[in-house]
């Protein structure tokens, strides 16, 4: 609980922002109360809402223009700030976050960030957009995440508001796996699930109720469900029951809207991309149903923005490898590429055409707010061109010519590429 005192800022306040803070305004935040008082004397207001030694970081900052900012209470400052519309302070908060987020302090920001929105009044707008942030960082770096100290101290709440997302990308078994950890951290318990005790179990359980059923336990293998989940005694005996039921009469449970059914944006399909991240990530699970196989991992072969935009750098990577998705990522946020099952290579002077039985292209983001669309190939033996250096030499960033079939006759398409991510199919070792 906070008490302040409504008075002009002195002349030594270092905060400009706050200098124009009318009389009266601190009065109007959600939660405040003022207590009459004398005339000539400093009207007192309690802010119950803000903690203690928050607000006396914020009144440092104001009167000094200093402040040492922590990742657990960065976000309280923030919202702070906000309230009392010291803005300057609002964007150190801001630019704290921003510089800060990795896999070691996404899941204190989560925590912090979650709390400050239920105890602030009002501050709900500010605080979700950090939330959604959070989750969406730790979602696309899930499995280092899971691993740190910081997600093992989670509320219940963030947990639940962070695996409840479709872009969480772990396997199912996994998530599952890293929630039984937490809830063991959280009831200390250290032992297997074979050597529990019925005290320690109850224990487990406790902290696990409310959760499994964010969990989809639908989509779990049925081997790993009978060996690592229904041990813990978790389990509903009805949802148990139901798991079954799914695993043998799958088509029975077909229901668009259960989001125990709908898979999440699992593993980084396409590591190392930065087209393919946040809210673009569900895109790899798209991009593999058209190439055929819904989990294969690709690998980054050529990035212009890291390579060189020379068709030198672009050969260099890239010749005598097949098959390839190319993506680029227009000006405006465009996100369009192409597939080829033929490897690049450089030509003669006067070029080639290269025939292709599964080259395509395809729209993923675009202005006209079409759906996803893949374009395929109309006429085989002219699916890809291949120029010379001297053509590609005529553009000031590579360029990448198709044939892009729309009619019955063939149309010319030349995508400028800035940047370029271009992947190649990597098999993974059966240990």
């Amino acid at each position: 609980m906070t008490t302040a005192s409504q008075q002009r800022a002195s002349p030594n306040t270092q905060c400009k922002s706050f200098e124009n803070v009318k009389r009266g305004e601190i009065c109007k935040i959600p939660g405040a109360t003022v207590t009459p008082s004398a005339p000539g004397t400093p009207t007192p207001i309690r802010l119950p809402q803000f903690q203690g030694d928050v607000f006396r970081e914020v009144l440092f900052y104001i009167y000094t223009g200093k402040i040492s900012l922590q990742d657990n209470i960065v976000f309280e400052v923030l919202l702070t700030a906000q309230a009392l519309g010291v803005d300057e302070l609002r964007a150190a908060c801001e630019d704290h976050v921003s510089g800060t987020l990795n896999v070691h302090s996404a899941c204190t920001f989560l925590t912090a960030a979650i709390e400050a929105q239920e105890r602030i009044s009002g501050a709900k707008s500010g605080s979700r957009s950090f939330v959604d942030r959070c989750i969406a960082y730790i979602g696309e770096n899930a499995a280092e995440c899971i691993k740190t100290a910081a997600f093992l101290s989670l509320t219940k709440d963030a947990l639940i508001q962070l695996i409840s997302s479709d872009f969480l990308s772990l396997e199912e078994e996994d998530v599952w796996r890293a929630v039984l950890t937490w809830a063991k951290h959280q009831a200390g318990v250290t032992q297997p699930v074979a050597h529990w005790t019925e005290e320690e179990r109850a224990r487990v359980c406790q902290h696990l109720a409310g959760v499994i059923s964010h969990v989809r336990l639908l989509l779990i293998d049925s081997h790993v469900f009978a060996e690592e989940v229904e041990p813990t005694g978790a389990v509903p005996m009805e949802l148990s029951l139901e798991r079954y039921r799914f695993a043998a009469l799958p088509t029975k449970f077909n229901h668009p809207q259960d989001k125990r059914l709908q898979p999440r944006v699992s593993l980084k399909m396409f590591p190392g991309s930065e087209i393919l991240v946040a809210d673009k990530l569900h895109f790899q699970r798209l991009l593999n149903s058209w190439y055929g196989v819904c989990k294969q991992q690709w690998r980054l072969l050529y990035r212009a923005s890291s390579h060189g935009y020379s068709a030198d750098a672009f050969h260099r990577h890239c010749d005598g490898i097949c098959p390839t998705y190319t993506l680029v990522m227009g000006t405006q946020g465009e996100v369009c590429g192409g597939f080829s099952d033929v490897a690049w290579g450089k030509t003669s002077s006067k070029g080639r055409y290269v025939a292709s039985e599964k080259a395509f292209l395809f729209s993923l983001i675009n202005s006209s707010d079409l759906p996803p669309t893949k374009f395929d190939v109309v006429k085989k033996m002219f699916a890809t061109a291949h120029h010379p250096e001297s053509f590609l030499g005529r553009y000031s960033e590579l360029a990448l010519i198709y044939v892009y079939p729309t009619t019955a006759t063939s149309v010319w398409i030349v995508i400028p590429i800035s940047p370029i991510l271009t992947m190649v199919k990597m098999r993974l070792r059966q240990f």
